[in-house]
């Protein structure tokens, strides 16, 4: 299989890119597994290199190929958007990529009640491999994907986005992103040079029991959640610094802005990098060398960003829900794909020079907000602590299950005080506003979800309850 979507008749440099793909697919037949999935890893990586800094007019080229591509492969191999495509009188092919925007959306709601019709039937079934995405409160999302393909794909895309963090593979990292139900804080992984730490462990404050061995192993990378590395990072005053630590690879929460001032403290010299990807491989954003903004990829897909009432965002400064259309998993294509995830659109980075479409922030997702008692919002925005009513806890998480009732669950540390209470109640009332009630709760562990992650809202709520 191809890893794009590759036209017969392309020009000039996208011809020769297209080329080096369809090379790349065909080593595929190797028997050597392992060595297909590096040569696939580092095919793909050679390809987002050498097309990194290609000319606008080069890039939309590209793009519209595999947009029609993928949407000639949809209406030949998957029921569900066939139909969908026909329906909305889709004839094979668009002129332009602002033609997009004219073909139905697909949601996660439709994957997930008719999931196997939007599998491509070209597919033998035991090629396959079903992924389910990281969910909150709510169902998680179940799709398929290509089973010796997608780990070599997933991971050459988030080496390449870790480079512009100097990260390269076989430096040393430390992994905070896994539980482990061993009892085991510490694992060595069967990557070089790659070190696991059990955020499971973090949560009941044993790290200094073996907080040597992570210090003897000098991590370069750390890699993880912003609720993790903020665990990590308030325990460190206690433990020693983390001198060669270089960056830390942070995706798959909102990073707020009292993490980033916890983080940055813990680690003065160390870059806070930025990602942002799916399980989904329908799109991918990140940093670059110089920006906090998140430059989204190309080569991944379309990215649209629209507003409540679904249509695009075009002015900078504007905030809507992201939408992709992905050029990477033919198993489920990924057409007009709600994510539920929130940004701003921004303009261009005038630093790195890439005319890449920019997302100032990435601000969680639609359910990330509370709700008061009439309706109003609180957003996760708002609830960013500066001072020191925080600092006897470990970590903390809001929930709710009706509007105008909140509650605020704690872990405290160490030195925690009726005091702490009392400010950290001042503190959240003033932020959350008369029409919201909130109670505090300590607890001696938040339950994260099966994917490690911690979000700080749970919503089991909506804005029309």
């Amino acid at each position: 299989m191809s890893i794009f979507f590759a036209p017969r008749r392309i020009a000039g440099k996208i011809r020769n890119q297209a080329r080096l793909l369809l090379k790349a697919s065909s080593t595929l037949k190797a028997k050597n597994v392992l060595w297909q999935r590096r040569l696939l890893h580092d095919r793909t990586s050679r390809f987002l290199a050498q097309s990194d800094q290609w000319k606008p007019e080069t890039m939309v080229a590209w793009q519209l190929c595999q947009l029609n591509g993928l949407l000639q492969y949809a209406l030949k191999n998957c029921p569900g958007h066939m139909r969908k495509l026909t329906a909305a009188g889709f004839d094979g092919k668009l002129e332009r990529l602002e033609d997009l925007g004219m073909l139905p959306f697909f949601t996660k709601n439709e994957l997930r009640a008719q999931g196997d019709e939007f599998t491509a039937t070209n597919f033998p079934s035991n090629s396959l491999r079903a992924i389910t995405s990281g969910g909150t409160t709510g169902t998680p999302t179940r799709f398929m994907v290509e089973a010796k393909t997608y780990d070599a794909l997933f991971d050459a895309w988030r080496h390449t986005m870790w480079r512009r963090a100097g990260y390269i593979p076989g430096k040393r990292c430390l992994d905070i992103t896994w539980a482990f139900t061993d009892g085991r804080p510490l694992i060595n992984s069967d990557k070089k040079n790659h070190v696991y730490l059990s955020i499971h462990d973090l949560d009941y404050g044993t790290l200094s029991t073996w907080w040597q061995r992570v210090k003897a192993f000098q991590p370069e990378f750390i890699i993880g959640f912003p609720s993790t590395a903020t665990a990590l990072a308030k325990l460190l005053p206690a433990l020693g610094a983390l001198t060669e630590v270089r960056a830390l690879l942070l995706a798959s929460e909102t990073l707020t802005a009292d993490q980033r001032a916890i983080i940055a403290a813990a680690f003065p010299h160390a870059r806070i990098f930025q990602w942002y990807g799916m399980s989904e491989m329908a799109g991918f954003a990140s940093n670059c060398e110089y920006s906090d903004a998140f430059h989204h990829w190309p080569q991944s897909g379309i990215i649209e960003v629209i507003d409540d009432d679904g249509r695009p965002i075009q002015t900078a400064g504007q905030s809507g829900e992201i939408v992709l259309t992905g050029f990477i998993n033919q198993v489920t294509p990924f057409i007009r794909y709600r994510t539920g995830d929130r940004a701003t659109l921004g303009d261009y980075c005038a630093k790195c020079g890439r005319m890449h479409k920019l997302l100032t922030n990435i601000e969680g997702r639609v359910g990330d907000f509370l709700l008061g008692e009439r309706g109003r919002v609180v957003p996760i925005s708002a609830l960013n602590f500066h001072g020191d009513e925080f600092r006897h806890v470990f970590a903390h998480q809001f929930i709710q299950d009706e509007p105008g009732r909140v509650l605020l669950r704690i872990v405290p540390r160490l030195g925690f005080n009726n005091g702490d209470h009392s400010a950290i109640n001042q503190l959240v009332s003033g932020i959350l506003g008369s029409d919201i009630t909130f109670r505090i709760e300590q607890v001696e562990m938040i339950p994260r979800t099966p994917r490690g992650k911690q979000p700080l809202i749970i919503q089991r709520c909506s804005q029309n309850s």
